[in-house]
């Protein structure tokens, strides 16, 4: 076969080949679900309607106050915008051809009945962040002075307010912001008169409308802007009746707000929080324990003792990969509370015994296919405590007893083989052997003699 023959054969195999690629490619493309592509706030491509990017978008410098008024002359709390302030610019919508995006904004129905069928206000209260950038860290005060009547610190008190069984705080509004922010001076600037520029101080209304518009939106967790956990049973005004006992404040639980610069670095307590008194304290009544899922749950199935949620795919925030391969500090801790949720883990004060529940029966990540032909040496070498906390002093020697798979065939090895291997890291072998024991028997000679020569 002549050489042009070949190349032409390999020529017409690469672009069979391509070809099959494409094809494959493209019945993939079409049988594969993608996400939706989210059209920017304010276009007419996207199959929902951002109100308040529309308008931003379409009326440069429009004013919120011709469509948010006060409750009253003077108030800083404000009205959902009403039939009034739409008709103004929208009055044949309202009068000749009723549309039903326009009636969407505020309404469930179509064509709506009554005021019962109004959306909430704000619209997306409780489900979506009307704020982000807030810094409870720029807010929080520095001497932590508590209210003489609550007993608790002012600077928490003062903004959030208990709804009236006292089970939740609530969310501060504008009358709790204004008596910081309706200073002259004060940035932003929040009074009956504000501006759209103070408004944005706070707001970014696209976000709120389009939850996909930032990457900052997707990371605040959904119990921050709901305000509460899902089936937890908790109450406050419980916690407040013995708040003098047990010592406790708002920061006992919500550490979090001391040093939290946005939504997206807040937090509620966690499980772990709750460890703090009820299961180190004595004087919590056993019924009160941790070990009691359901004072806390309510969804703990009948029959079991933890609750629905809690199962094998569900980890707290913090049990992240780096978190599997490097919490020994944590979990050596003397307070370490693994056994919570890890049956086999039994509460001690050394790390051998909490490590050993789980450990004995998982291997760490770090133990891979290759691990134990290839790598452990040169970690067990830099580290042999580590090794040690599972792992006794026999261990090693009885693999170690045995000849290494470099040393077959042994004769071949011995008679120089081992040369190369020795140059380049010694210490692997003096890991077995002793100078003394092994290299002497021929290297002795060769070395006395060149010391004679030098």
């Amino acid at each position: 076969m002549s050489g042009q023959h070949r190349l032409k054969r390999k020529l017409a195999f690469g672009i069979a080949a391509t070809l099959a690629l494409l094809l494959v490619s493209a019945v993939l493309a079409q049988t594969r679900k993608e996400p939706p592509v989210q059209s920017p706030p304010g276009n007419s491509g996207n199959s929902e309607f951002f109100i308040h990017a529309f308008h931003s978008e379409k009326f440069n410098g429009l004013e919120c106050s011709l469509c948010h008024t006060p409750v009253k002359p003077g108030s800083v709390e404000l009205n959902r915008p009403g039939h009034e302030q739409c008709e103004a610019c929208h009055a044949d919508d309202f009068e000749k051809d009723l549309k039903p995006k326009m009636c969407a904004q505020c309404h469930m129905t179509f064509p709506p009945t009554s005021e019962s069928d109004l959306l909430p206000f704000p619209r997306y209260k409780n489900t979506r962040a009307i704020l982000f950038q807030f810094s409870h860290a720029a807010h929080v005060d520095t001497k932590a002075r508590n209210n003489a009547v609550t007993g608790f610190r002012s600077d928490c008190t003062f903004c959030h307010n208990f709804d009236e069984q006292g089970i939740f705080a609530k969310f501060p509004g504008h009358t709790q912001c204004a008596a910081c922010h309706a200073k002259e001076g004060m940035k932003p600037l929040l009074s009956a008169s504000t501006n759209a520029a103070g408004c944005r101080g706070c707001h970014t209304p696209e976000e709120i409308e389009n939850p996909n518009f930032t990457q900052n939106r997707r990371l605040i967790s959904p119990v921050v802007v709901s305000g509460k956990y899902v089936d937890i049973n908790f109450s406050h005004k419980a916690h407040f009746a013995v708040k003098a006992a047990y010592g406790m404040n708002c920061t006992t639980c919500h550490s979090a707000v001391l040093r939290s610069t946005n939504l997206t670095s807040l937090t509620l307590p966690r499980m772990l929080d709750c460890v703090n008194c009820h299961d180190t304290s004595k004087r919590i009544a056993a019924e009160f324990r941790m070990s009691n899922c359901r004072v806390c749950h309510a969804d703990t199935a009948e029959g079991l003792l933890a609750p629905a949620s809690h199962n094998r795919n569900i980890k707290p925030d913090f049990h992240t990969e780096s978190f599997r391969g490097h919490h020994e500090r944590e979990a050596a801790a003397s307070d370490a509370t693994c056994y919570i949720c890890h049956q086999n883990v039994r509460p001690a004060s050394t790390g051998k015994d909490l490590c050993s529940g789980c450990h004995q029966v998982m291997m760490p990540a770090s133990h891979t296919a290759r691990w134990k032909d290839d790598i452990h040496g040169k970690v067990a070498a830099m580290d042999r405590t580590t090794c040690a906390t599972c792992h006794a002093t026999d261990y090693c020697s009885r693999c170690h007893n045995e000849l290494p798979r470099s040393h077959v065939p042994l004769p071949i090895f011995r008679g120089g083989g081992h040369a190369q291997l020795a140059m380049l890291d010694e210490r692997s072998c003096l890991s077995c052997h002793t100078f003394q024991n092994t290299c002497a028997e021929c290297h002795s000679g060769n070395l006395s003699r060149g010391a004679v020569r030098k």
